[in-house]
């Protein structure tokens, strides 16, 4: 099963040992605290929502110290269901009753056993169906995501939103706000941030192709929009976040292996 999790500062260690469980029983994890996440607000809720709505993931667990502030920053996500579960049969009747698809853990409730069983009861009940109320119907949604996935580098106007899913500008706007809980703009700008993150995260490609790679003209507004939304800059991101290590990095410990190599022929 494909899942996202998400917590808190104060959540953090809770979420990386519960994901490290998750990943040791075959499921596929999904961090959703690798993409963007303001300061100062739940945004790790909605991003575990959105990771569930785009179908990126089929449920979604939340640790948190903020179980109300996390529970209705989920739930303002068209066709998300979060709640508090601490207990494994409120987690099972969540799902199998409720369509429960987000399950938000109380980090002061938590002990590692405890929420194992929580979470344990959770993925293992059958999900009800949601059914959505409001906003844009779920096939057209998705159909907006596909658009902007398969289209980030270029300009995506609100207006071509709107014409791949046949409304009007407006109306559009209004019910993509009331499914996503953002609006078309907002929703771009952090597609085109998420996928700078993974470029920065992978190689060294030179900051200003990363920014044109994303959609953006310039690598100012790059950098202004990417601050804005991760609080950092990208290079900062791209210094914390690199898995490899830089060319000159790697360069000059093959040199150095090959100086080694030949002193010990010598």
């Amino acid at each position: 099963m494909r899942i996202a999790i998400g917590s808190d500062q104060a959540g953090h260690a809770a979420k990386e040992r519960i994901a490290a469980k998750l990943v040791e029983a075959g499921h596929v994890v999904m961090d959703a605290n690798s993409a963007v996440q303001p300061h100062g607000r739940a945004d790790y809720a909605e991003q575990v929502a959105m990771l569930v709505l785009r179908h990126n993931a089929e449920r979604g667990i939340i640790v948190t110290s903020r179980v109300v502030g996390a529970s209705v920053a989920a739930n303002r996500v068209a066709g998300i269901r979060a709640a508090a579960c601490h207990d494994a049969y409120s987690a099972s009747v969540g799902a199998k009753a409720e369509g429960m698809n987000v399950l938000v853990l109380a980090l002061h409730l938590l002990e590692q056993d405890h929420a194992q069983e929580v979470v344990d009861a959770y993925l293992g009940a059958t999900l009800a169906p949601v059914e959505v109320v409001g906003g844009l119907p779920p096939r057209r949604l998705q159909r907006v995501f596909a658009h902007v996935r398969e289209n980030i580098t270029q300009e995506l106007a609100v207006a071509e939103l709107a014409q791949v899913v046949g409304m009007s500008q407006y109306y559009f706007s209004k019910l993509f706000k009331l499914s996503t809980g953002t609006t078309p703009h907002q929703y771009v700008m952090r597609q085109r941030v998420e996928r700078a993150q993974e470029l920065l995260s992978q190689g060294r490609t030179p900051l200003a192709e990363i920014a044109t790679h994303v959609g953006f003209e310039t690598q100012s507004h790059f950098t202004s929009v990417f601050r804005r939304l991760s609080g950092v800059t990208p290079k900062h991101y791209r210094e914390s976040h690199q898995t490899t290590p830089p060319m000159d990095t790697v360069a000059q410990e093959q040199n150095q292996a090959a100086q080694q190599k030949s002193a010990t022929a010598a």
